[in-house]
């Protein structure tokens, strides 16, 4: 009796060893598909709705992660053609490593509707880190982080604790440019100083030149340098948007558009306070100031409709 008991617990533990083996196997023979497809594919690999599963499916002993995007011409994605060059550019530089704990993968929507669906995705791009096993999936930031490769890689070593450097390549045509635009600058700044004097020494110019510093640093030009946010963004219907909602973001072109009021307001009141007091005829005089009243009142009432687009509770109007 106990030789039979003794029997069958061997072989039990037998069949538990090979199977564990076997698991060993298809895992590695998995890892090692992963491998020549990330080598092919200078450290990414393309999916779609069918790969994502096979990659995704446990056991899993590797990390992965995934940008969900929407590169496709028809899509008009303008935030997706930027950010997918900055993310290739992590992933080449994570493939020069030894490790391989981590892979890279694409997921376009064009290949891969029904994952979009299975994660609630409803805009792109949208980046998700799984972590090795099966770990609650990590979302990559775009509005706090930014667009740039840096910051990106930065996010991912603070998952990984592996410090990731991105190595951008030589551009000699920017560089090029950049010199030459310096060279240009100061060439015409010398030419200006001994035949312009009176122009470069002008309060006018210098005043002019503050206000613009002003105009631009107030709209939140410092905020895009540092985020490096999309330019415009395609809502819902397919058209172009430049207003991003709430006040913990922007576009590119809003602060533009916003530094072309203040602009336009700083102008109004400095014509009323210096230009039409010099005006002698006071029918052109009155007019004047109904003029840039008007105009006054008018950008205010546009400046405040943008704070009720960016969140609709808020208060205040002007005109409409």
């Amino acid at each position: 009796m106990w030789i039979s008991f003794f029997r069958i617990l061997v072989t039990i533990l037998m069949v538990v060893q090979l199977s564990t083996i076997h698991g060993q196997k298809e895992l590695a023979q998995k890892v090692s598909r992963l491998e020549a497809q990330a080598a092919k594919g200078r450290g990414v690999i393309e999916l779609d709705s069918t790969t994502f599963d096979e990659v995704m499916a446990t056991p899993r002993n590797y990390s992965i992660v995934v940008l969900f995007t929407a590169i496709s011409p028809e899509f008009q994605c303008v935030p997706c053609k930027n950010f997918d060059p900055e993310y290739r550019m992590v992933a080449a530089g994570w493939s020069k490593l030894p490790t391989k704990s981590l892979f890279f993968g694409v997921l376009d929507f064009k290949l891969g509707q029904a994952v979009f669906q299975k994660f609630g995705m409803n805009s792109a791009p949208s980046a998700l880190f799984f972590p090795m096993g099966s770990g609650q999936n990590d979302r990559y930031d775009f509005g706090k982080s930014g667009f740039q490769a840096e910051a990106f890689a930065s996010w991912l070593s603070a998952r990984l604790g592996v410090q990731l450097k991105v190595q951008r390549p030589f551009d000699a045509v920017a560089v090029s440019l950049n010199v030459l635009a310096v060279l240009s600058v100061l060439v015409a700044a010398h030419y200006m100083y001994n035949r312009a004097g009176k122009v470069i020494r002008s309060k006018y110019l210098w005043a002019s030149m503050s206000l613009f510093t002003i105009f631009v640093m107030i709209s939140g030009h410092m905020w895009n340098q540092i985020r490096h946010p999309p330019y415009t963004m395609p809502s819902r219907d397919g058209r172009p948007s430049f207003i991003a909602a709430g006040f913990q973001t922007q576009f590119g072109l809003e602060t533009q558009v916003v530094a072309v009021i203040y602009a336009v307001l700083c102008g109004a009141i400095v014509s009323l306070f210096s230009s039409i007091p010099r005006i002698d005829d006071p029918a052109k005089q009155r007019f004047a100031v109904w003029v840039w009243m008007a105009i006054m009142s008018i950008m205010f009432s546009i400046l405040l409709q943008f704070f009720r687009l960016k969140n609709p509770a808020y208060p205040y109007r002007l005109l409409f």
